[in-house]
């Protein structure tokens, strides 16, 4: 009889004083979310401040396929602020999202960092920002080069829209003008960029996406609603890699 093996979280023990927030936070995601044969995490990125560890929660999700194709490598990442824990509560919904519906990344890998700045999470308002700590940045990068095929980063500002900016190929930028035209029917379950923002790049190249929610967003189901977008994104791209394989098999 065929045994089916889950994989479990590593958690690397922080600080007892300072870890309450980042342990609520992901214990909070473990009690609504089931892992899957297709998701694990870790704490990484660990750091140093005034002499206390911390570290980053990072999930990696692995979609359907074979194991000896060349599979995309996409990045995500939420970065929440000493003032607000909204993008990291989006790619968490998302995150779900993708245990219940695995094939929603294709047979890409998703690397995916919800909380940017762990210290931001532990100490709010007396943590420093991402802007004023050379550390974090420096850190982000390391995730970055990671992400070898796309790139997406989520953030929340003192903004009235929710928007889209950054660098896609063509074929993504046409898909998202089509969905941006057929999801305001369902406005209730998916938000829609009210800006798109964005430069074209090769197709073989790195893409890159940035989107900005605005900050008093504090409604659970619109949190969820930028998780269903981000849902539609990995969908679309799913649908352009696989075009692309088989156009590649059929005129090689």
């Amino acid at each position: 009889m065929k045994t089916k093996t889950y994989r479990t979280m590593h958690i690397t023990t922080l600080h007892p004083d300072l870890r309450k927030n980042l342990r609520n936070l992901v214990q909070g995601y473990v009690e609504h979310c089931e892992f899957s044969e297709h998701l694990t995490g870790r704490i990484d990125f660990p750091l140093y401040y005034l002499g206390f560890k911390y570290g980053a929660p990072v999930f990696t999700h692995v979609g359907p396929g074979h194991e000896r194709e060349d599979r995309p490598v996409v990045g995500l990442i939420g970065w929440n602020t000493p003032t607000s824990q909204l993008a990291s509560q989006v790619l968490l919904q998302f995150i779900e999202i993708l245990t219940q519906h695995p094939k929603v990344a294709g047979n890409a890998i998703l690397r995916l960092l919800p909380v940017a700045n762990p210290v931001a999470l532990e100490l709010d308002e007396d943590a420093p920002s991402h802007e004023e700590w050379d550390l974090l940045g420096h850190l982000a990068g390391q995730f970055k080069n990671q992400a070898s095929h796309g790139l997406i980063e989520i953030e929340s500002a003192d903004v009235k829209e929710f928007s889209l900016s950054g660098e896609i190929p063509p074929a993504i930028y046409q898909a998202l003008e089509t969905v941006s035209v057929i999801i305001p029917a369902i406005r209730g379950r998916i938000a829609v960029p009210t800006a798109i923002n964005v430069t074209p790049v090769e197709p073989d190249e790195r893409w890159q996406l940035r989107l900005t929610v605005p900050s008093d967003w504090s409604d659970p189901r619109s949190i969820h609603a930028v998780a269903r977008f981000l849902v539609r994104l990995l969908q679309t791209q799913t649908r352009i890699t696989r075009r692309a394989r088989t156009l590649a098999r059929i005129f090689p």
